[in-house]
């Protein structure tokens, strides 16, 4: 027995995006509150907020992607399992080298020579 609700297929692109909202909402929360749980477990504990939060903010994030791969890889979905895996890396990647790119680009913007006009 199925209920209703959990019928994916049958869901319309309004009710996705209704619940896709409501779990990002959620997400948005939660995210908020476990930094300052990890900022307080960092000063209880001593290990340092650099420490605890790479650890556990990076443990918590990437708890959904790899719950999404393995799930998608039970279900006999091996594309969708690599890619959220391969894509979940690009991402991460990219917000790492942004910030570093931006500060080349400055720092080879602040010595070039400039031209008198």
């Amino acid at each position: 027995m199925t209920l209703p609700i959990m019928d994916l297929d049958s869901w319309t692109l309004s009710q996705s995006i209704v619940v896709f909202s409501v779990c990002a909402l959620v997400i948005a929360i939660a995210g908020t509150r476990i930094t300052r749980v990890v900022d307080q477990l960092a000063d209880r504990t001593g290990l340092g907020e650099a420490t605890t939060g790479a650890v556990l903010l990076g443990a918590a994030t990437s708890l959904s992607g790899s719950v999404l791969s393995v799930t998608a890889a039970y279900r006999g979905q091996p594309e969708l399992a690599v890619s959220n895996a391969l894509g979940g890396i690009a991402v991460q990647t990219f917000s790492w080298l942004l910030p570093i790119w931006s500060t080349v680009v400055q720092t080879w913007n602040m010595r070039r020579p400039r031209l008198r006009t």
